[in-house]
Order: C-alpha cells, then structure tokens, then sequence
C-alpha cells in the first residue's frame, strides 16, 4: 500500500455520515492532495445540471485546489459518507479509485483516476469507462514523463 493511499484512506474516513465542519479534516486533505492538484470534471456520462439554467456546468471542467476544498466542505457539512469501492495502481504514478457518495442529496459512485507526484494525489481525472481509465493512464504517464524531463541529469 502506498503512503498516497493511506492517506486517501484516512481522508476518505473521515466522511463517516456526521457533519463537520471541514477545518476538522483540513490536515487530512493537505496531506492527501499536492498544492498543485486540479480535478478534471469527465464529459459525457452523468451531467452536472444548474437547476436555473437547466444546462451543463460542470462538464469538462477543471476544478482547482481550492474548488476542490470547497465541493469537500460542503459534502462535510451534509455528512457525506464516502465508500472506497477500490483503489488499483494502473501506472508508474497512477491510480485508478473507485468510491460511492452518500448523502441526503446524493447517492452517486465515482471512478477517477490520479496521478501520484511527491507522494500525493496531484491531478484527479473522472472517467466513465475502461477505454476513458487508459486515455487517463496514458496522459498521467505524459504528464510523469514531462515531470521526470524537467530535472536535469548530470550524463
């Protein structure tokens, strides 16, 4: 098991059903997501519908850091419980998690995948299928790549 999992895991217990405020859980989600971690909405599948405008919001967003804290205060506050499904290394940095939602609003099952940079969860990408997990694995192994490539070596 890694030390990004176990973290994730710690997180992701916290979301035991009762509300809380999220300063509760803060050192968790600092320890789990990297400073530089943006989550990219999926496309396709399940929409993100504003009930006003009755159009999709969300679709294909990418939700900074602090968005992302924000979508996570807001679960705690409903006392969100959250269910890791599983959670399988598919890459050198990557991961593919699985995990259910509940709440009084929602009750929803989620599979993203991440990549790993400095032992913590840099980039979250939702996907809807197998075929749209390896277009995932493959931009993570892209983005470790580039990450590796910056650092010069002394051959």
């Amino acid at each position: 098991m890694s030390s990004a999992e176990i973290v994730l895991r710690q997180y992701f217990a916290a979301y035991d059903g009762t509300p809380k405020e999220f300063e509760e859980v803060e050192s968790l989600f600092d320890a789990a997501f990297h400073k530089k971690f943006a989550l990219n909405r999926k496309t396709g599948g399940r929409k993100y519908i504003d009930d006003l405008r009755g159009n999709n919001v969300d679709e294909g967003k990418v939700l900074d850091r602090d968005a992302v804290k924000e979508l996570h205060a807001s679960y705690l506050n409903k006392g969100t419980k959250i269910t890791l499904i599983h959670y399988r290394r598919i890459g050198l940095d990557c991961y593919d998690c699985e995990f259910r939602i509940q709440n009084a609003d929602e009750d929803e099952t989620y599979r993203v995948v991440y990549t790993i940079e400095d032992g913590k969860i840099e980039r979250s990408q939702e996907v809807n299928n197998d075929i749209q997990v390896i277009r995932a694995k493959c931009s993570s192994a892209l983005h470790t790549f580039n990450v590796f490539n910056k650092y010069p070596t002394n051959m």
